[in-house]
This record gives C-alpha cells, structure tokens and sequence, in this order.
C-alpha cells in the first residue's frame, strides 16, 4: 500500500496491482452491481438515463447490473482527465450540479446507456433471426428479465 501527496492534496492508501493480479480481477470480475439506494442517488444528480446504464433488477431493490466489459468500453470513449472528472463528479456530485449535462460523468453515463442499448437491441435481433428452440427460450427468458424484472 501507498500513501501520499498529489497535487498538493492527501491521497488514500492504494494497493498496487501487479499485471497479473489486475488481469485476474477482470477475469473474476464480470459485473458490477449499483444498489437500488446508489441508482436512485445516481438517477436524482443525472436524470433517467442511469436507470437504461445496465439490466435493472427490481427483485432486488431497483439494483442495476452492469458489464464490466461495457464500463471498460464506456470509459475507452473519455479522455484520461475527463476519466477522472467523472470519477471525482460520481463521488462528489452536489459540486456541480448545475452543469449535469455536460459533466464528464454525465458524458459516461450516456456511453454506458448507449452500449446497453445496443447490446440489448442484438439480443432481440437474435432472438427473431434464431431457429434454434433453446436460444429462443433462452433469449425469451433474458429479454423479459431485462424489461420486467421477472
């Protein structure tokens, strides 16, 4: 672990990952899930578009799943310091609240709803192309989950 200064501000104590140990946690890590309480936090400071960022789990509290493969793409599409804006706006957000549709995690919020859009509309494209019964049904089962919960 380190700690120290930057920019003349304390940092938290980090753990450096080696290669391998941060490829390992990508490996073991396939998904993240946001608490229903974070979504609706998150939904009040950016508007409607955090509830469409991945499948959305109303079982679970209003929780919503989101491929680590897709905030992986979603944060590729920022530059590196606009990358950190929207980490420091996604934990501090009542700092700028009165510039939420241009802030840089407005801008990652936007990617993520966007690549689960897509990815949602090649799911239904697969289900009406398939004449395989078992991807059918299993397609069947994926896209009622993702639009009503069940």
């Amino acid at each position: 672990m380190e700690t120290g200064r930057q920019h003349g501000r304390i940092t938290k104590a980090v753990t450096r990952l080696t290669l391998v140990q941060f490829l390992e946690e990508l490996e073991h890590t396939q998904s993240i899930t946001i608490p229903g309480d974070e979504v609706d936090r998150l939904t009040r400071k950016f508007g409607p578009a955090v509830r469409n960022i991945g499948a959305m789990n109303r079982a679970a509290g209003g929780s919503i799943e989101i491929a680590m493969a897709n905030i992986i793409q979603a944060a590729r599409g920022l530059d590196v310091r606009p990358l950190g804006e929207a980490v420091e706006e996604l934990r501090c957000p009542a700092a700028f609240t009165n510039m939420l549709g241009h802030s840089s995690a407005a801008q990652l919020t936007d990617s993520l709803a966007k690549l689960y859009l897509q990815q949602f509309q090649r799911k239904v494209e697969r289900y009406q192309e398939s004449s395989d019964p078992a991807e059918i049904e299993r397609l069947r089962q994926e896209i009622s989950q993702e639009l009503f919960g069940a």
